[in-house]
């Protein structure tokens, strides 16, 4: 199951997440939380792509998912920022509301 696959049939969960975040909130807070509601998902998720930053494909696939979703998942893009990755580097990141 790819990451699309996962959040599509996880969606009641996922919209639970997004309820539970201080909002504006950008995916890299998203993602935090997720990996912490589906710890073990998550990493089978990245055991997909077995190559080096798998990391942030999946981070790429789940941000993707958020946009192409914004209507079902009731969520609005509102630009970039900069916020900590995973790793604690600043990169720009999409902010939602």
């Amino acid at each position: 199951m790819n990451v699309n696959q996962f959040m599509l049939a996880n969606l009641p969960a996922i919209k639970q997440i997004i309820s539970q975040l201080q909002k504006p909130f950008d995916s890299h807070a998203f993602i935090e939380r997720f990996k912490k509601v589906f710890e073990k998902d998550y990493v089978e998720l990245l055991s997909i792509y077995r190559q080096n930053k798998s990391h942030q494909i999946v981070h790429l696939q789940i941000g993707n998912f958020l946009s192409r979703n914004q209507e079902k998942l009731g969520i609005q893009k509102q630009g970039k920022v900069n916020s900590v990755t995973v790793f604690g580097i600043v990169n720009p990141n999409e902010q939602w509301s």
